[in-house]
């Protein structure tokens, strides 16, 4: 029998058990099934429609196998395989390929990797900097980005322009806009990203306005209604959601599609209006 004991710190005990533990039973079990999962985390569609993606002989394998989970606003995929050590991880890879194949640029990250890690690694790789104008989000998204060690090589300043006023005073937003097109629009978020962007001189912005409810629909503006808009020094993203769910699940989801459209956008899979 062997008896593995392990400081309390999750931090050293994860570096120790990947570093120490993990090869050190792998020689004990040299010719013997070890099992292990990989989760690749999806975001932009839901469950059925990755099972649709996935072709059957992958969806019904019996080793690897996989198994979806639904979570708020996004998907996980996981891979689970039982071979030898020298080959698991193989496997498993071989999995993951054609699942990227077939899944894109849906796949955000694998494991740990959060949204917001995946938007700053490539924030930094391509040494541009942000602001963000939030209505809805109420400064859901700034948090977010900001909770990333070293975020202050690419986020420069979150404005939470909650009432008309504040648009129009620390954004610009035209006041007429406002009034011929209401607050949540996809006019007013794409004035509010351009604000955004031109008041701090950073190379993007971001501008998100909505309802997140329970109370400000009227009949063609529903609970859950969000537009999200983003600048570059060029071109410009401005898309409409609608989210279901209580007010904390449509600020989350929106604060999720906001940072996938950044990613989207830093990954080149947007095609930009004029």
């Amino acid at each position: 029998k062997i008896i593995i004991l392990l400081p309390g710190v999750p931090s050293e005990m994860k570096e120790m058990m990947q570093d120490g533990v993990v090869p050190y039973l792998a020689t004990k079990v040299r010719n013997k099934d070890i099992i292990r999962s990989k989760v690749l985390k999806i975001l932009g569609i839901g469950e059925s429609e990755v099972e649709e993606k996935i072709p059957p002989s992958l969806l019904h394998c019996s080793n690897p196998t996989l198994g979806l989970l639904a979570k708020e606003g996004e998907v996980h995929l996981r891979i689970t395989a039982k071979f030898p050590p020298e080959v698991v991880g193989d496997k498993i890879k071989q999995v993951e390929d054609d699942l990227r194949d077939k899944l894109g640029d849906y796949i955000y990250g694998v494991n740990e990797q959060s949204l917001e890690g995946i938007v700053a690694f490539w924030l930094r790789k391509r040494k541009l900097t942000i602001a963000v104008a939030e209505s809805c989000t109420g400064g859901l998204i700034s948090h977010r980005l900001t909770n990333m060690a070293g975020s202050s090589d690419y986020f420069y300043c979150g404005i939470v322009s909650y009432s008309n006023q504040a648009k129009i005073d620390l954004l610009g937003v035209d006041e007429s806009l406002i009034k011929k097109k209401g607050a949540v629009s996809l006019e007013v978020a794409q004035k509010m990203a351009l604000g955004a962007r031109i008041s701090a001189n950073t190379d993007l912005g971001l501008g998100i306005t909505g309802i997140a409810g329970p109370t400000g629909a009227t009949d063609k503006k529903p609970v859950g209604l969000v537009h999200i808009a983003l600048s570059s020094q060029t071109k410009q993203i401005v898309q409409e959601f609608i989210f279901s769910g209580n007010r904390d699940r449509i600020k989350w989801r929106a604060s999720q599609a906001a940072l996938n459209m950044l990613r989207k956008y830093l990954l080149g899979s947007y095609e930009f209006s004029s």
